[in-house]
């Protein structure tokens, strides 16, 4: 009999599904917020009972019994609750805001555990009631790892997952070799975490980590500088010792009233707060450095792959094989939580295929949603708007025209892009040689903050010619140092500090994607297209014909081009 497994990423934020079919092959991926249109989707079950029907019935087989895997244990279930009980015992040693947060938290957590996967088995057994269902609960940090160590193209690694919290600790680290993950004994828990640091410093910053605001953290470090003084109180919060996180201080909670103090006051620029920013980016590097530097003298492997929360600070993992003994790092498209759906589906599937082979193929990303033909076709015959048809290169040459005059470009093609960045099929995509390029993306298409960085989609044959110690970077996963030779050649994506967030394209991951750049390279000689995900600050990724429409007429869109339909607004003019 079949089985197809169904992986359901079940925390209170960024819940997301995966599906991987009986052969093992993860056939569909997608976070929960894209086809609600509700950024992180706070509180919600990633299996919406009608959605979740159309997802079984396109991507899995209809007879094939189905398991159904979670991203938490059951065990976390009893340790929330006895958390619960206990939380209120420590109010009043609490900032009001740490507290409302930690019991919103677990409160949230527990209810989306317990409701997940419900839907699913309902719409199973509603269209076959012969089938099987199992539920598997699987252990949050050991999804990370699968995520991470079955998307790498190694066939050994140590895999490190640091985020905000799991089951009992904040850190976990695995050993994995032929397709095995075992986690690496002696080690003791991380009780203190590096992702609630992080949280923090966005907190004081003036941003809001309970809306993933932490990337403007990242943004905002390069146009600070060294304090001594803000140093000296962030590194009294945490340290390493034994490879795991420990509290410097007697009272970490007395530190946090402290840090809390210096908070950016509501109506100030939030320049003001670049010196908190780029020295927590500094702390954060250097306590992300130190542990992973202990875990390379396990001697377990000279290859990293690192996962969790934490895996998203591009600012930090370009700098792990300067500032480690390691010599190669993986990092996956979807390192967070959202990710976790694959990993436990496939934990499942091995775990009833033992004898499986895991491929050493970097995995793709492009696992979401294409957009659907009928509204295409509909678009087509009954939205009266004038656009173009085009395909393979006379579409690139065109599109790749209209970039080297100025215009910025929607750009849709083929399956959206599992995790929070896009790689080239759900893109907004400018010229990088453009010194105004960056303000204007950022106030009338973006409507962001004006330090906000924009990433550079480069030919990865021409990665060496552009940034200093070139690193492949397929999932815009790091940050490089440009070569001082090209900043003014492609000013809109250098950043304050010289770097830029790099996108390593090469034909094989996506050919349409590398064609393009590549006739804008025969244009202008530049192999690089500036590439921002498409959307508008504050919501998700687009992902549907009508979204994409949505953000084209209210904001500086010039050009929206949908599979091989290009809209330019002169042409409405």
């Amino acid at each position: 009999m079949k089985k197809n497994y169904v992986g359901i990423a079940c925390s209170q934020h960024d819940p997301a599904i995966a599906i991987v079919n009986s052969e093992g092959e993860v056939v569909y991926a997608e976070s929960t917020e894209r086809h609600l249109q509700n950024k992180r989707t706070w509180n919600t079950f990633a299996d919406d009972l009608i959605h979740v029907e159309y997802l079984l019935k396109k991507y899995t087989d209809k007879d094939a019994d189905l398991v159904i895997a979670k991203t938490w244990s059951g065990k976390t279930q009893f340790s929330l609750k006895i958390i619960f009980l206990l939380l209120p015992l420590f109010k009043k040693k609490m900032i009001p805001y740490v507290y409302n947060v930690y019991y919103y938290l677990i409160e949230s957590l527990q209810n989306v555990y317990d409701f997940s996967g419900k839907s699913l088995r309902f719409q199973r057994r509603m269209s076959n009631p012969d089938v099987n269902v199992d539920v598997h609960n699987c252990d949050h940090h050991l999804t990370h790892a699968a995520t991470a160590c079955y998307s790498s193209p190694f066939q050994e690694g140590v895999c490190a997952v640091i985020d905000g919290f799991g089951e009992s600790t904040s850190t976990s680290f695995y050993s994995y070799k032929n397709g095995k993950i075992t986690k690496i004994p002696g080690i003791k828990k991380s009780l203190q975490s590096l992702g609630m640091f992080y949280s923090m410093i966005c907190k004081v910053c003036g941003f809001d980590p309970i809306k993933g605001e932490e990337w403007k953290v990242m943004g905002l470090a390069p146009y600070g500088k060294y304090d001594e003084s803000i140093y000296g109180k962030l590194k009294k919060i945490l340290d390493v010792e034994d490879t795991r996180f420990v509290s410097r201080n007697f009272s970490v909670l007395n530190v946090y009233d402290e840090l809390f103090e210096m908070k950016l006051k509501p109506g100030h620029s939030s320049i003001e707060a670049a010196d908190i920013a780029y020295n927590g980016q500094l702390i954060f590097t250097e306590l992300m450095s130190e542990i992973l530097t202990q875990l390379h003298g396990k001697n377990i492997s000279d290859n990293l792959i690192l996962s969790g929360g934490c895996a998203l600070n591009s600012a930090c993992n370009g700098l792990l094989l300067e500032k480690t003994p390691f010599k190669k790092l993986h990092v996956y498209s979807a390192p967070g939580d959202e990710g976790n759906a694959i990993g436990a589906a496939l934990l499942s599937f091995y775990k009833d295929n033992p004898s499986k082979n895991v491929p050493t193929a970097q995995m793709s990303p492009y696992l979401g949603e294409s957009m659907k033909t009928e509204v295409m076709k509909n678009c087509k015959e009954h939205s009266g708007l004038k656009h173009k048809t085009l395909n393979g290169q006379p579409l690139y040459q065109h599109v790749a025209t209209l970039l080297s005059e100025g215009k910025i470009i929607g750009w849709v093609q083929g399956r959206a892009e599992f995790g929070p960045r896009a790689l080239g099929n759900r893109s907004i995509l400018a010229d990088p040689r453009s010194v105004e390029m960056k303000d204007a993306l950022n106030s009338r298409v973006k409507f962001r903050e004006e330090f906000r960085p924009f990433a550079p989609s480069i030919l990865h044959e021409y990665g060496e010619e552009y940034f200093e110690n070139y690193q492949s970077s397929p999932y815009m996963e790091r940050t490089l140092k440009f070569k001082s030779a090209v900043w003014n050649k492609v000013p809109a994506v250098v950043h304050e500090d010289k770097t830029g967030r790099a996108q390593s394209v090469t034909r094989e991951s996506n050919e349409k994607y590398y064609d393009l750049i590549s006739a804008f390279n025969e244009i202008t000689g530049v192999p690089i297209l500036i590439n921002t995900s498409f959307n508008v600050m504050g919501k998700p990724i687009i992902h549907s014909v009508e979204d994409a429409l949505s953000v084209f007429f209210t904001s500086g869109l010039d050009v929206l081009v949908i599979e091989d339909m290009v809209f330019n607004k002169s042409d409405f003019e």
